[in-house]
């Protein structure tokens, strides 16, 4: 049970490729079929996530990888959709515009001394899960996609905000001690 949670990470990580022969291929539902891909890496992502800790097996390859995994997983996904118009192309550059910096500010923390963490807020939750419905509502043609991603726009402003906010909470904590 212990290595369950990070062999689902390597899995996820394992289907972007695959995702991304699958989106590109020349049969007529290849976009129904990358999206399975994406729902069972989604899926994956949930299972790891719960099985890690209801078993305590939470490690440190885990805290990076998982996000990591997520993170690559979502933006092939955008970026495909945006790619074929599906999702409007400022969506996508506007969420891996978030992401680098989310990413950025992460290696910042990580190379401080001591190390700094700031643990996933619900807005972050919220975002992620918003994100993953906006491509299913574009995918699937339903009306709304527009609206939807401005919503999800919105949303990540206030999820990359509170991060830098938590972010320098904690540098000024450190600069009283």
């Amino acid at each position: 049970m212990k290595y369950i949670p990070n062999t689902l990470t390597l899995l996820r990580l394992l289907m972007i490729p695959f995702y991304f022969v699958v989106f590109y291929s020349d049969h007529p539902d290849s976009v129904m079929q990358a999206m399975y891909i994406f729902i069972l890496a989604s899926v994956t992502d949930v299972l790891d996530g719960y099985l890690a800790r209801k078993y305590d097996v939470v490690s440190k390859f885990g805290m990076v990888a998982d996000p990591f995994a997520d993170k690559m997983m979502q933006l092939s996904v955008l970026f495909t959709l945006s790619h074929l118009n599906i999702l409007e192309n400022w969506f996508f550059w506007f969420i891996l515009f978030k992401e680098a910096l989310q990413i950025g500010l992460g290696l910042v923390m990580v190379s401080m001394k001591p190390r700094m963490i700031i643990p996933a807020n619900i807005f972050g939750k919220i975002t992620t899960v918003m994100i993953f419905i906006t491509i299913i509502i574009a995918v699937l043609d339903f009306s709304g996609a527009f609206f939807i991603q401005v919503v999800v726009n919105i949303l990540a402003i206030i999820t990359v905000t509170q991060y830098a906010y938590q972010f320098i909470k904690e540098l000024k904590k450190r600069e009283v001690r």
